[in-house]
């Protein structure tokens, strides 16, 4: 083997191991299934857009309560997640954003922002799927990166939600 092929083969290796150390040393952690969740509205405000009917804006804020402490961040267990949100539709059928704020135990928090779309349905209320990004927190935290999806209904006239979600997230330096 000549030498500048065997430097070539040496240089590629250094960087392939140099490269494999980051990842090897990041621990990812699972979200199998969505945690219990009581969910409540704290206050809902609608603008109709008056362009069609039906076309409405809303801002709204959902508490979530884990009374059964099955959802935990590295350990560390979720007391309440309190998102803020926002939703763009026509009779019940558009897009939302939201910003998810989850107060651990510990104090610290995990923050995310989560996007999804919603479809009405006259005998199940409606029917929505999420994505939802978390991008960083407080304290040890900081650096949590990760994504969860699923989804999710609100029956007709209630003031809670069911929802179903799977992911993964990990802890960068």
């Amino acid at each position: 083997m000549s030498a500048i092929r065997l430097a070539v083969l040496l240089a590629a290796f250094a960087i392939a191991l140099g490269g494999a150390n980051g990842a090897w040393a990041q621990q990812k952690y699972t979200i199998t299934s969505a945690p219990n969740s009581n969910s409540q509205y704290l206050q809902e405000h609608t603008i109709e857009v008056d362009d069609v009917p039906g076309h409405r804006l809303r801002v709204y804020e959902i508490r979530q309560d884990y009374p059964q402490r099955d959802l935990a961040f590295a350990g560390v267990v979720v007391k309440y997640g309190l998102s803020r949100n926002m939703s763009d539709a026509i009779n019940g059928n558009g897009s939302f954003t939201y910003y998810m704020v989850y107060t651990l135990e510990d104090g610290n928090k995990v923050f995310a922002r989560g996007t999804g779309t919603t479809q009405s349905d006259p005998d199940a209320g409606y029917r929505f799927v999420i994505v939802e990004n978390f991008v960083g927190g407080t304290g040890k935290f900081k650096g949590l990166r990760g994504q969860a999806r699923g989804g999710g209904t609100r029956a007709p006239g209630a003031g809670s939600l069911a929802v179903e979600w799977k992911g993964e997230y990990w802890i960068e330096d």
